[in-house]
């Protein structure tokens, strides 16, 4: 792996190897194809970052507070290009799908893997489905995509994901046990991985299919787990500038290479002495809900605080079934269960598309 002043100077695409201002005329061409489009922007402005001076600029999601940007330099972005590497075997000319957006570290690290590994890239628009934007006949060694783009995938064609692609990693958000479930039987790897923003893609790895299927992450290369205050996560990261990363995540951290995620702390339900997480709820219902939900909590005078169940429903004034209802409660343990449904219109979300807990909590009951 070049780590000269020629890491970032040559991208291969659809077999095609540029080097230099090649790339950005590349570039040029991909916005001028698709309308100026802000996913195409973004890849462009990516490119010439990496071309520049090998950083990239980042921003956190704003999922648990206000977006912070940064910028990460050149050697942190090989080291985990290196992690990446090593994790799902990847060679040059290896042929490889960027198929999320640019204007997030998921995306910009993709092309950074592609022009310092040599893989083969292959750029889609990330709107759409991913399917509809292929040919039948495209096959990939690696992609990375977001559950969304997955399920959605495997709801249009299960087929052809079994087909198409060697390799998939996931990231930006956990799984349903319903989407787990799908994976059952395929050929493609499925991999979940664990990351922030801050550790530039994945640090930790969890199989959702095949023999090694688990709902543990495994810690890769020198990445090590602790346990710090409350219970969160500690992840230490010798391959990185920074290294060690306090999270806002509730696990239980089985050996300091071993760990499973529970959820947010800051989304934690306090009720009637339990601990109730609610993405745990969520994976569970994501099956049986068939709108955007949440699990929340609203103080309760005995139970301290309640859980509540908070729908989208797309239209005022809508309200679930006594059927729907049912469902969900006999899905969920008896502690679990909502005590309140609250219905709204539409979500707030953050600017990476994730639903903002509090924000609509808050407008919910106010």
């Amino acid at each position: 792996m070049s780590t000269g002043p020629d890491t970032f100077n040559r991208l291969t695409v659809d077999g095609i190897t540029r080097r230099g201002p090649e790339m950005l005329r590349w570039a040029d061409e991909l916005v001028e194809r698709h309308g100026s489009a802000s996913w195409a922007l973004d890849l462009r402005a990516t490119l010439a970052r990496l071309m520049a001076d090998g950083s990239i600029d980042v921003r956190t999601s704003g999922t648990t507070g206000a977006p912070r940007a940064f910028r990460s330099g050149i050697q942190d972005i090989l080291a985990s290009v290196a992690l990446t590497r090593d994790a799902f075997g990847l060679v040059e000319g290896d042929r490889a799908l960027l198929c999320v957006p640019s204007g997030f570290v998921a995306g910009k690290m993709m092309l950074a893997r592609a022009m310092v590994l040599g893989l083969d890239l292959h750029v889609i628009d990330p709107q759409g489905g991913v399917l509809n934007n292929l040919r039948t006949t495209d096959r990939f060694r690696f992609a990375a995509m977001i559950p969304l783009q997955l399920h959605t995938a495997l709801m249009h064609d299960r087929a052809r994901i079994d087909e198409q692609f060697d390799t998939i990693l996931l990231g930006g958000g956990p799984v349903s046990d319903g989407l787990v479930a799908m994976l059952r039987g395929m050929r493609t790897r499925i991999v979940l991985g664990y990351a922030s923003t801050e550790t530039l893609t994945h640090v930790a790895l969890r199989p959702l299919n095949g023999p090694d299927a688990s709902d543990v992450y495994t810690a890769q290369r020198d990445v090590t787990f602790a346990s710090g205050g409350q219970g969160c996560l500690v992840v230490r990261t010798p391959h990185l500038s920074v290294k060690e990363h306090v999270t806002n995540d509730a696990v239980e951290v089985l050996d300091e290479r071993h760990m499973r995620w529970l959820g947010r702390l800051d989304h934690v339900i306090l009720s009637g002495g339990r601990k109730i997480h609610p993405e745990r709820l969520e994976a569970t219902t994501e099956g049986i809900i068939p709108i955007p939900h949440f699990f929340a909590a609203l103080p309760d005078e005995r139970l301290g605080q309640a859980v509540v169940l908070v729908l989208e429903t797309g239209a005022p004034g809508s309200a679930p079934s006594m059927e729907l209802m049912e469902r969900i409660n006999a899905a969920l343990h008896e502690h679990d269960r909502p005590r309140r449904v609250i219905t709204l219109r539409s979500f707030i979300r953050t600017g990476t598309g994730k639903v903002d807990r509090n924000s609509t909590l808050a407008l919910a009951v106010g």
